[in-house]
């Protein structure tokens, strides 16, 4: 039971606490306090940055100046921020989990426990003892939270404290950043043509490259092959082709994919049909690869011949019609396999252009978030660094398309100003094989402390879930339980 004086003491420490809006104040007087029940070798403070990574501001109640930052999940107070639970190591020499971190060499065991608010971690105490015989349990854990559980009112107090900070932070970003947007934005906005408010936004080189090719082959009137993944922008880089350029008829848009042969032959070589409508403007014929060698003969005759023989009256129509060709497969790879007619590819690829993917150009992915996010709404909504960093991870297989859809529906689901990564929805997560070329050091570890290594491994890649986790190990959920337990990291009655 806490007496008088530590009830007294933590009251005192709570009005001290609401008074100093100063994280490295906070920090330095929590930890002190903490040192002056615990009587170990020293206390930490650290501060969980909005990126994952965490500060060390004090030790044992001094505030330090030079604050040493640990990388997202380094250390046990990036394992804690991250599983957001206590966790203890009696012998961290030997302990995968807290190889990394900050402690002097002598240190034999070491507790972190999260300081949260609303199942937020704002940041970590961590309690170094440097007995060689101490052994921490869920007592120590105990001691620590109900500490913090007295003094929810000025964390509560830091919490908006730090948030404010770090929305006027990313707000004087966003200004600067801005201001340089400003000077060297791409903006397509087709003005002719259908889907007039369409738009490609871009600041990344290889997008930039694109079009600028794009504007000088515009005044040319030969073919141009547009190709690239679903959702890149193909038929809006088209229609801008066509307003570049200084043909007066219209942009006319034949969806392939769409129609089987016959539809497609009568809507393109009919007496009304799409050549027809184009004549002495731009054709922009989507999804080629999709047409039949029919169609595909029909459509090299009109352009080698710049005339049609219509399926409807049999009539002969001279054509003036430039032909911009979209694929989201490749054409060459088509030829190849004898799909796709090769006298026809050449004439098309006279200009060919490929519009990049969104993964590869991930800078242009937060400027094109917050124009699809704002777009046409009366109140603008910020996007956090929480959320851009969410965003631009992700590897967005349909690209601007799939993007826009999200950054609309965001919008829609939210409420505030303030777009933070979990009002984002959940994104699959790509698995990347990359050969790293390394050199191996050899550390000494058990075979218990390499089994613990993997399982915790295993469930911080599985975001905690301890069923998939032990699927996933091969073993049965009570098995998992059981060691997780061993280790200290669960309490027995979570069993």
């Amino acid at each position: 039971m806490k007496t008088a004086a530590h009830h007294n003491e933590l009251a005192t420490l709570s009005t001290v606490l609401l008074s100093n809006l100063d994280e490295v104040v906070f920090f330095a007087k929590l930890s002190g306090f903490v040192q002056d029940i615990m009587q170990e070798h020293k206390v930490l403070g650290f501060e969980v940055l909005t990126d994952g990574s965490t500060r060390l501001l004090s030790e044992s109640g001094h505030a330090l100046n030079d604050a040493k930052v640990l990388n997202k999940g380094q250390g046990l107070s990036g394992y804690v921020a991250r599983m957001k639970r206590a966790y203890y190591s009696n012998s961290v020499k030997r302990d995968p989990i807290a190889s990394t971190g900050h402690r002097d060499e002598m240190v034999e065991a070491e507790l972190c426990v999260p300081v949260m608010v609303d199942g937020c971690v704002i940041g970590t105490i961590n309690v170094q003892s440097i007995k060689k015989d101490r052994n921490f349990s869920e007592i120590e854990i105990a001691s620590i939270n109900e500490i913090l559980n007295e003094l929810q009112s000025p964390i509560r107090n830091m919490h908006l404290f730090l948030m404010a900070k770090n929305l006027n932070r990313e707000l004087q970003s966003r200004i600067e950043a801005k201001e340089k947007e400003l000077l060297s934005r791409v903006e397509i906005q087709v003005s002719r043509g259908t889907d007039d408010n369409s738009q490609m936004i871009g600041l990344s080189k290889n997008f930039l490259e694109v079009v600028q090719t794009a504007k000088k082959i515009a005044s040319q009137d030969f073919p141009v092959l547009l190709e690239g993944q679903h959702g890149v922008g193909k038929k809006i880089l088209a229609k801008k082709i066509h307003a570049w350029s200084a043909r007066k008829g219209g942009c006319i848009i034949a969806s392939c994919s769409a129609l089987n042969e016959s539809q497609l032959d009568r809507e393109l070589f009919s007496s009304k049909g799409l050549m027809v409508q184009a004549n002495g403007g731009t054709l922009i014929i989507d999804d080629i690869a999709h047409t039949t060698p029919h169609i595909q003969t029909k459509i090299l005759r009109a352009l080698v011949g710049g005339e049609m023989i219509t399926v409807d009256t049999d009539e002969k129509i001279a054509l003036n019609i430039r032909i911009i060709a979209t694929s989201k497969i490749c054409l060459k790879k088509q030829v190849e396999e004898g799909k796709f007619k090769e006298e026809l590819f050449y004439r098309l690829n006279t200009i060919a252009l490929r519009i990049p993917s969104l993964r590869d150009r991930s800078d242009d992915v937060k400027v094109m978030a917050e124009f699809f996010l704002n777009h046409g709404k009366t109140q603008s909504k910020v996007l956090t660094s929480g959320a851009i960093e969410k965003l631009t991870s992700y590897f967005w297989p349909g690209n601007a398309h799939e993007l826009k859809n999200i950054m609309e529906r965001t919008y829609i689901l939210t409420d505030g100003q303030y777009i933070e990564a979990s009002h984002l929805p959940e994104f699959a997560v790509e698995v990347k094989v990359e050969k790293v070329e390394a050199k191996v050091e050899y550390v000494e570890f058990t075979l218990f402390d390499l089994e613990k290594k993997h399982i915790v491994d295993t469930l911080g890649h599985l975001n905690g879930n301890k069923t998939r986790a032990a699927k996933a190990l091969g073993i049965t959920v009570k098995t998992l339980y059981n060691k997780l337990h061993s280790y200290g990291m669960i309490e027995a009655r979570e069993q």
